[in-house]
């Protein structure tokens, strides 16, 4: 999936659920994620204002 498929979607689970939890985005991201793109995703939600949390 694309890095920005990938904030599409988690934007959506955060705004629909108030925030999106550790497990949901690692699920989205997959495992051929680099950490420039990991960087991109985190700064896209906290610009949406969507909180990542555990559990």
């Amino acid at each position: 999936m694309s890095v920005p498929e990938i904030i599409r979607r988690a934007t959506e689970i955060g705004e629909r659920n108030g925030k999106i939890t550790f497990d949901e985005l690692n699920e989205l991201c997959g495992n051929g994620i680099e950490p420039e793109d990991i960087e991109r995703i985190l700064n896209a939600l906290s610009d949406a204002e969507v909180w990542i949390e555990e559990g």
